[in-house]
């Protein structure tokens, strides 16, 4: 059931959320692997209403796809709930 409302805000994201390009600045893993993914913890730079906010967000990723931190990201996210965000693309440096 967690995994399946953990996708389902995935998907909500991708129709939804604000697209941002923004640069990880830490990266960690943490609670159980869900099915094929794993749950990350991203600290990351992002802007909300002309102000740089640092945060940490969630996400999840399949287990086959890496971050490190200095990776530059698109994510979406919802700008009244900045938590759960989606990682949409990942270009490494």
């Amino acid at each position: 059931m967690r995994t399946e409302h953990k996708l389902k805000c995935q998907q909500l994201l991708f129709g939804k959320g604000v697209g941002f390009r923004t640069k990880v600045l830490n990266v960690k893993e943490e609670g159980h692997p869900l099915k094929d993914y794993v749950q990350l913890c991203i600290f990351t730079r992002l802007r909300i209403k002309g102000k740089i906010v640092y945060r940490r967000v969630h996400t999840l990723l399949k287990n086959d796809t890496e971050i490190h931190s200095g990776d530059k990201v698109h994510i979406r996210y919802n700008p009244f709930h900045l938590n759960p965000v989606m990682l949409c693309e990942l270009s490494k440096n």
